[in-house]
């Protein structure tokens, strides 16, 4: 069905590899710079930890079996998101992640000249904040600078990955690596072998043999028409694999070309198989959308999702999380909606007037997903909405550094910023919350700076430099001490050791803190939680 690159070698006359480095492709230095990339965020994970347990022989498979071309994907998981939208995701073993970052490494060399500036979706330097940037460095263009009337029309193709036809994919990845060898800027014997693993890839159905994990109701409540395996023979692409993001560039590169050099499109920018198109004249642009539509039905077996109609630039252009107009740009609403739901649900579960508590997974939860929406909204001009996201919720306050002028975490406060050792730490804590008792931890024990208070159980009385004589207690009396302490109104904190600095201080952070009902009411504040942080440890 599909000629060789050996026969195109022999029907062109070139000598194999003219005018390229032979430098093996899938040589153990490939592999190893393809394992680092892909464990990147991901050491923690049983697959991870599985394949670097016997790393040099898992390298030394891959590469034989690429040399050997008789590599073949393994089968993949299967699980369900819910977040934008329900969707099924196929995720590769790590083994085959490694060689996808190979494969995509090698075929990137080929592609980048060709690909088109305004394609932003998996390439280096071009994420989601590039392509608003430059659309709405585009606004600003078709504008002439906010001085005319502009227009924009955003398209978005219905169910992109679930429909991309595989045998035509493979046809325009042979044709590149065709044009490599003609040109000398692929040794054939390196292509004939790229052909056949992507053969692979695309030949081999991701559906049989899936090992799912999650409920079989959920998967149930994924559209059929999202359901990989329900889009027949030969059609549809993995969701979840690199390979996969980077086929969709290559898939939708013959779209590229044609908005840039058969229609002629000025202001083009794309994203997956989102893309947003401006020009002065909205009549234009209707023209443009139907000649698109002919052309992905036509040359790719696509559709649009249900036609769009060209708007002023002024309403503003929903794309990528920002609504952005040629001035100024603000988060989705439902990023924002997002956010407020995350921090309302860590506030019901973990906050109250007179306490709160910061259990490390849900700790460290919080701080990662906050991290990811001040991260978007610092590239939107949304200062007055984290002023009232801050205001709204005031505890954020105790548990992080923040910039009052920009979405910034500037660093926890649960923890000394300083590496600091024991007596150290303990002043931290005690100027966070004044006039509380410390239960930090110690080891194996549990400790109070001074005398036994009346009221709590009877334990070992130690003395420790620059604090004094200190009680002691082993870890499982926290909850009797903590009871006891409640009963009496004594105001406390759990501060719990979590491992170590570099320098081999033991690290300490803040798991709990309460005070009485009683005594919040007393205070002239509404809640312990606007007490001002310490400037310093």
């Amino acid at each position: 069905m599909f000629a060789s690159c050996e026969a195109e070698r022999e029907r062109t006359g070139k000598p194999a590899g003219q005018g390229v480095p032979q430098v093996p492709p899938f040589g153990l230095h490939a592999l190893w710079r393809a394992y680092r990339a892909c464990r990147k965020g991901k050491r923690s994970s049983r697959d991870t930890q599985a394949y670097e347990a016997s790393l040099l022989n898992k390298l030394v498979h891959s590469r034989d079996a690429l040399a050997s071309r008789s590599w073949r994907p393994s089968r993949t998981y299967s699980f369900v998101v819910s977040r934008p939208k329900l969707r099924e995701i196929h995720a590769a073993p790590f083994a085959d992640r490694v060689v996808h970052h190979v494969l995509v490494e090698r075929l990137a060399r080929l592609y980048e000249p060709v690909f088109v500036h305004d394609s932003y979706a998996n390439r280096l330097n071009k994420g989601t904040h590039a392509a608003v940037d430059r659309l709405q460095g585009f606004m600003r263009q078709a504008s002439a600078g906010g001085t005319q009337t502009a227009y924009a029309l955003q398209l978005d193709i219905a169910n992109f990955f679930n429909s991309i036809h595989r045998p035509t994919l493979f046809r325009l990845l042979q044709h590149r690596l065709s044009r490599a060898v003609r040109g000398g800027k692929l040794a054939s014997d390196e292509a004939a072998a790229l052909q056949t693993h992507c053969r692979a890839l695309l030949t081999v159905d991701p559906t049989v043999g899936v090992r799912r994990r999650g409920s079989a109701r959920i998967f149930e409540q994924v559209p059929p028409h999202k359901r990989l395996g329900a889009q027949g023979a030969g059609v549809g692409l993995p969701i979840g694999n690199l390979t996969s993001q980077f086929f969709a560039n290559v898939y939708l590169n013959e779209l590229d070309q044609f908005v840039k050099h058969q229609l002629k499109a000025r202001w083009y920018v794309r994203y997956v198989d989102d893309f947003v198109l401006l020009h002065t004249d909205p009549a234009q642009l209707q023209v443009w959308r139907g000649q698109i539509v002919a052309f992905l039905a036509e040359r790719l077996g696509l559709r649009l999702k249900a036609l769009a109609e060209p708007h002023a630039l002024q309403q503003g252009t929903d794309f990528l999380g920002y609504v952005t107009r040629p001035f100024y740009r603000l988060a989705r609403r439902r990023v924002v909606k997002r956010l407020q739901t995350c921090l309302r649900g860590f506030e019901r579960l973990h906050v109250r007037g007179h306490a709160i508590e910061l259990p490390p997974v849900a700790r460290e939860a919080l701080r990662a997903q906050l991290s990811s929406y001040t991260a978007h909204l610092r590239h939107a001009d949304s200062q007055r909405l984290w002023q009232r996201t801050q205001a709204r919720h005031p505890w954020l306050a105790q548990l992080f550094a923040l910039s009052k002028h920009s979405p910034r975490l500037q660093a926890v406060r649960w923890s000394p910023r300083e590496v600091s050792n024991l007596v150290d730490q303990h002043a931290y804590f005690a100027a966070r919350y004044p006039s509380t008792c410390i239960l930090m931890q110690v080891g194996k024990n549990w400790m109070l700076a001074g005398p036994c208070p009346v009221g709590l159980p009877k334990g070992r009385t130690v003395q420790r430099p620059s604090l004094g004589p200190c009680t002691e207690w082993p870890l499982a009396a926290l909850p009797l001490l903590r009871q006891c302490l409640k009963l009496r109104g004594m105001a406390h904190q759990v501060v719990s050791q979590t491992g170590h600095f570099k320098t081999g201080f033991k690290q300490r952070t803040l798991t709990a803190v309460w005070f009485s009902a009683s005594a919040v009411n007393s205070l002239s504040r509404p809640s312990f939680l606007f007490t001002p942080p310490p400037s310093k440890a």
